[in-house]
Order: C-alpha cells, then sequence, then structure tokens
C-alpha cells in the first residue's frame, strides 16, 4: 500500500499541542520502520506466488482473489484505523497493526490450504490498514511543522524500501522454499511492535472531527488515485507470474525484475513530486500517463529478453510517481480533513483490491496477456480526467 495517499496536515488539535515543541526523530526513526515492515508483509504474495502456485496448486485466478482480500482487507480497516484514532492513541494501534501482521505472516508461513492463505493475507491487509492513520499522524506529530515536509518524504522510502525488500525476501524464497520469507516477515512485525515500546506518538484525538466534503473527495484527486491503485493492485501483483509463464525465465529472476523496479520507485517519486512542482499536477499526470501506456504495452507484448525485462522494471517503479501528483490535488483540495483523506485512500484501495480480482477472472477466461494490455491502456484516461480547464466534477 502508498503513502502518497495520506498527506495534509494530519494533526489532531488536542494531539498538535503535544509535540509544538520541535521534531522527535526517535519516534519517526520508529514510524518508518514499521511502514518498512508492515509495506514487506503486505507485498510479499506477490513476488512469491510462482512458487506458491506451483506448492499449493494454485490458478491466476486464485492468485487475483488472494490479492483483492489483502486490498479489500486494507480498504475497509483503513477507515477503521481512522475512527480508532479518536479511541486509542497512534502508539496503541501501530502496536495492534503489528500484531496482525505477525498473525498473518505466520498463518501464511503455514499455510497448507487455499482457505489458510486467504486468512492470513486478510490479516496482512488489517494490519496496514490500521497501521496508515496512525503512522501518518504520528509522522505529523514527531516531524514538527517546520519540518513536515521533508519527513513524509523520507516517510515515502520506507515504503519503497519495503516493496524492494519484500521483492528481494521473494528472491530469496524462490530458492530456499517460499514460506521463510514469511517467517523472516514475522520477526520483522515482532521487533517492530517492540520498538513501539519505548515511543510516545502522541495522544488520542480528542477532536470531533467535520463532516466528509464528498464533493471534494470525489474529484480529481480520487481519480488520479484510482489509476495508480488499478496499476499498483491490479496489474503489478501479476508481472512475476507472467514473467515465468511467457518469458520462461525463473521465478528468481523474475522477482530480481521486480526488485529493479521497485528500486526505480524511490528515483519515481522524487522525480513526480518534482515534476508537479515544476509543471503542474495535472501535466505531470498527462505526461506519466503516456509513458506508463507505452512501457505497459511494451512489457507485455514484447518477446522477453533484457530490454522488456528493463521495460517492465521501468513501468512497475513509474506507477509509484502517480502517488505524489494525487497527493498534491488531494492536499489542495481536503488535506485538512482527516476523514476525508482516509476516505479517499479507502475507495482507492477497494478499487484496486476490485481490479486484483478483475484481472485474476479475466486471465483465467481469455488469458494473462491480454488482460494486462488492456490494463495497460487504464493510465490514458488520465489525459482526458487531467486536461487544462476540466473542472473537478464529482463522481
Amino acid at each position: 500500500m502508498d503513502e502518497t495517499a495520506r498527506l495534509g496536515d494530519p494533526r489532531p488539535p488536542a494531539a498538535a499541542s503535544a509535540r509544538a515543541g520541535g521534531a522527535h526523530w526517535g519516534v519517526f526513526a520508529v514510524l518508518c520502520l514499521a511502514y518498512f515492515v508492515t509495506t514487506t508483509g503486505e507485498q510479499m504474495l506477490s513476488p512469491l506466488f510462482p512458487t506458491v502456485a506451483d506448492d499449493l496448486g494454485l490458478s491466476v485466478t486464485q492468485g487475483g482473489i488472494a490479492f483483492a482480500v489483502m486490498t479489500g482487507s486494507i480498504a475497509v480497516t483503513n477507515l477503521l484505523g481512522g475512527a480508532g484514532l479518536r479511541r486509542f492513541a497512534p502508539v496503541t494501534l501501530v502496536r495492534f497493526a503489528a500484531t496482525a501482521g505477525l498473525a498473518g505472516s505466520v498463518v501464511n508461513a503455514l499455510a497448507h490450504s487455499y482457505a489458510t492463505l486467504l486468512a492470513g493475507q486478510a490479516l496482512l491487509g488489517v494490519a496496514a490498514g490500521l497501521f496508515f492513520p496512525a503512522g501518518l499522524q504520528g509522522v505529523g506529530l514527531a516531524a514538527g511543522p517546520a519540518k513536515r515536509g521533508f519527513a513524509m518524504g523520507i516517510y515515502g522510502v520506507a515504503f519503497s524500501l519495503g516493496l524492494t525488500a519484500a521483492a528481494a525476501l521473494g528472491a530469496i524464497g524462490a530458492g530456499v522454499g517460499w514460506r521463510t520469507p514469511f517467517w523472516i516477515a514475522a520477526a520483522l512485525f515482532l521487533a517492530a511492535a517492540l520498538t513501539t515500546v519505548w515511543s510516545d506518538f502522541g495522544p488520542r484525538d480528542t477532536s470531533g472531527g467535520g463532516p466528509i466534503p464528498w464533493r471534494h473527495v470525489l474529484s480529481l484527486p480520487t481519480y488520479v488515485g484510482i489509476v495508480l491503485a488499478v496499476l499498483q493492485y491490479g496489474a503489478i501483483p501479476f508481472l512475476t507470474i507472467y514473467a515465468v509463464e511467457r518469458w520462461g525465465i525463473t521465478a528468481a529472476a523474475a522477482a530480481t525484475v521486480l526488485i529493479v523496479g521497485r528500486l526505480i520507485s524511490i528515483v519515481a517519486k522524487v522525480i513526480g513530486g518534482a515534476s508537479a512542482d515544476r509543471i503542474g499536477a495535472k501535466a505531470s499526470a498527462r505526461r506519466t500517463a503516456v509513458l506508463l501506456a507505452a512501457t505497459g504495452l511494451a512489457w507485455v507484448l514484447l518477446p522477453g529478453n533484457i530490454a522488456t525485462y528493463a521495460i517492465a522494471a521501468i513501468f512497475a517503479g513509474t506507477v509509484s510517481s502517480l502517488g505524489p501528483i494525487a497527493n498534491i490535488l488531494a492536499v489542495e483540495r481536503f488535506g485538512q480533513n482527516g476523514m476525508a483523506l482516509g476516505m479517499y485512500r479507502s475507495l482507492q484501495i477497494a478499487l484496486g483490491a476490485a481490479a486484483s480480482a478483475v484481472v485474476g477472472v479475466a486471465a483465467g477466461i481469455v488469458g494473462l496477456r491480454p488482460t494486462l494490455a488492456v490494463a495497460a491502456l487504464v493510465p490514458l484516461a488520465l489525459i482526458w480526467i487531467c486536461r487544462d480547464g476540466a473542472e473537478d466534477a464529482a463522481l
């Protein structure tokens, strides 16, 4: 799951005063570690799926459902996590999230049936959903207003490093067995939970909060975020299984392609944000859409070779650059309303979950190649959505 969906001013009034004295970088480091671990667990199944599918006898359609269960769980618990901040302190929710992630990793490591794997995926989704609202609020409090932009940038790098770690563990799992990476993830979740013992992220939110401005939530920022979610959860999870089946490379080699893509995503986020500052968010979105459609069609349609692998990695990395663009648009419209930001992200994740299921089912009917080719065309919608002079009409 991407950090860019929840920027803005996350401080509740009561908690803000508690951190007015300045930055607390120890707390910030704990939150970055927790974000890294949560992202690693959330994304673990994607690079491991070719090996998992062979061991458990799963189809591509079942893989799509497994990805959808996890993303759907995130969508629901994002809302619960946001609401929970009014009852619990942020550190409490982070501990709940780490506990759910530990449980989900252990369940997946012990899974010998598809149903058990789905249960583990659901728990990993709970971990991600509970963590993100508390984590973002904690980052805002820990960094203080003077350093919040810098802190959010580093926080985003923690997310990208989590993606990279998941891909790297996927490559390891192809050699030593797919259960080992999930045991490693369980250990990481335990470590993240233990670090919160000495951390104070601030008090719970005692503010009542304002109503959700639906007219603004259901507008341009959500459109861009939906395209990001469709690609992040509906296309990229199938890259490794496509590489194994279509290009005939090993699962470890396919995971390596994804690793490179995750590393590219770190740079892509910086470039995406800088581009939006320089030429505007809408223009940046249009340029990114063209690049994504071109690279997406290329890696799906071209034969497997070094150049195609490189293009696939660029596509996987460039998807992340839509995150800062969607964030800038969201902050301009409803950045001061925490519930609006939570709903904005939940809508994206819910549609990402639907995209995972649709791609899996469609691949089972017409094949993975034509299904991914259609998915690669989705970014072109941004050329119309983000046209100059367009009004941000509600959905």
